[in-house]
Order: structure tokens, then C-alpha cells, then sequence
């Protein structure tokens, strides 16, 4: 353990860096005092913990037998073409058939 103390341990810290979230509006309050964190508030986060306001989700790699389990980012991009599409359609026909314009 002293080589911790010198100052002579490497470490590569690979992870998503993550930013403070908004609540948004059904989801239920953080509750510091049980422990529960249902939106990513770090200035609340590092108060309680006594750590820097910084918040990484750690690659599966990363993941330490009986400590914190990596790769539990979970990305999804929503995907909204249907509506553009739909939308440009229905002003489409509208223009066609009910305005009679030429398109």
C-alpha cells in the first residue's frame, strides 16, 4: 500500500463522462437522506459524498468483483422521422387536394 502513497500507481480511467441532469417532470425527488438518486444532481451529489463534482459511467471492463459494475451506460437516440416524414405528407396532400395547388 505505501506505493499508493508515493504516488507511484497508473491508472487509465476510461468512462462517459456524464453533466448534471434536470429533473424532469414525473420523476420522483432525490432523497439524500436514504440514498436514492433517481436524476444525476452533482453539486447534491458531491455535498453528500465529500467528492468532486464529477460523475463517470465506467466501461464494462472497469467492473470490480463485490464494487461498481461498468458498462451500465445506456445510450438511446429517439428517433423522430416518422413525425418530419408525416408531417411533410399530410402538408403535401393537404396543398394538393384541399388547396388545389400545384406542387
Amino acid at each position: 500500500q505505501d506505493f499508493l502513497q508515493r504516488g507511484e500507481w497508473n491508472v487509465d480511467l476510461v468512462g462517459v463522462m456524464r453533466l448534471t441532469e434536470q429533473r424532469k417532470p414525473f420523476v420522483p425527488q432525490n432523497n439524500v437522506e436514504t440514498n436514492r438518486w433517481h436524476y444525476r444532481d452533482l453539486e447534491a451529489m458531491a455535498k453528500v459524498t465529500g467528492a468532486e463534482e464529477i460523475f463517470i459511467d465506467a466501461v464494462l471492463d472497469s467492473t470490480i468483483p463485490g464494487g461498481p459494475i461498468g458498462g451500465q451506460t445506456r445510450v438511446t437516440l429517439r428517433n423522430e422521422h416518422m413525425y418530419g416524414l408525416c408531417a411533410a405528407t399530410s402538408y403535401m396532400w393537404y396543398a394538393k387536394f384541399i388547396k388545389r395547388i400545384a406542387l
